[in-house]
């Protein structure tokens, strides 16, 4: 019988008793704080985010990550070690945030907010609307879908890169990342929902950022590196707003630079959390199925390349 060390400790009691009954398979639950390397050694799986250390030079079978992203993973787990994420669970959560976003942005909201905390009536001036608007959405799995569509339904043309070449269903458009200077040249939003990788770090560099139209809005939900934080405070005055959900430090120290950059908007990487019920839902659904594949030794789900980082 396989043993599978469950970690996630989010679900509720009778979806772990249905965990617990797949047939073929040991569950042992645990919670991450208390997780040891002895308890690596004793299993076969390990369900669940835990501190990547514990798992180096172990001959884990299967590891499921309960985030989409894994670039803290890759180089840990031995490479016949089969790694599969959760990509699937929180496209609903983070591209909901990324419409309330874009909007706040295109309609002044946080100069509202700033009046009324200064006690100030004053009429902010004129607004944009996402119809007929581009729409950039760099990065196109799940997240990207999700948000696609979303913005879709407000009026936006919809723009799509990808790594490889070929059409999705929702995008007006499609181009691989080669064509990206182009398109941020184009575009009056741009949406990243990129995974880290070696192929992804700092994408948005300094002759990107630049090359972005003026006013446009920018939005990264993706990986934090992604984008080269660094020089945000040359290029910022370009843009109508820019939203960090993901930054290349985090936490954010106190006496960072960006904190005091007018039109950034910083959310401590909450997007991906818990806090929608149906992500959880959406989660538990990719566990189940893919501990009762691991017992049966069928197809997984949401199963990650190792060349690139991210499911395929």
């Amino acid at each position: 019988m396989k043993k599978v060390l469950m970690t996630i400790t989010d679900f509720t009691q009778e979806e772990n008793n249905q965990l617990h009954d797949i047939a073929g398979l040991d569950v042992i639950f645990k919670d991450k704080a208390d997780i040891t390397k002895e308890d690596i050694k004793n299993a076969d799986a390990v369900v669940g985010n835990i501190e990547p250390s514990l798992l180096k030079d172990e001959n884990l079978e299967w590891f499921q990550s309960e985030s989409a992203g894994v670039n803290q993973y890759l180089n840990v787990l031995d490479r016949k070690c089969l790694l599969t994420c959760a990509t699937g669970s929180y496209g609903i959560a983070i591209s909901e945030y990324m419409i309330a976003m874009m909007l706040n942005i295109m309609k002044r909201i946080p100069a509202y907010f700033k009046d009324q905390e200064n006690q100030r009536w004053i009429n902010e001036g004129r607004v944009i609307s996402p119809i007929g608007k581009r729409i950039l959405v760099v990065g196109t799995g799940d997240i990207g879908k999700q948000f696609a569509k979303r913005a879709k339904d407000l009026g936006g043309h919809i723009v799509g890169m990808r790594r490889r070449e070929g059409d999705i269903e929702g995008f007006d458009e499609m181009y691989t990342i080669d064509a990206l200077k182009r398109e941020v040249a184009l575009a009056d939003v741009i949406a990243i929902s990129l995974p880290a990788s070696k192929h992804t770090y700092h994408l948005f560099n300094k002759e990107i950022l630049s090359s972005c139209k003026k006013d446009a809005i920018l939005m990264n939900v993706g990986r934090g590196n992604v984008l080269d934080t660094s020089i945000l405070k040359d290029v910022a005055n370009q843009f109508l707003g820019i939203w960090l959900d993901v930054l290349e430090e985090e936490p954010l120290p106190a006496n960072s630079p960006l904190w005091h950059i007018d039109n950034l908007y910083i959310t401590p990487h909450i997007t991906g959390g818990y806090q929608l019920d149906i992500t959880l839902k959406n989660l538990y659904k990719i566990v189940r199925h893919n501990m009762i594949a691991y017992a049966a030794n069928t197809e997984m789900v949401s199963r990650v390349d190792r060349k690139w980082g991210y499911a395929q």
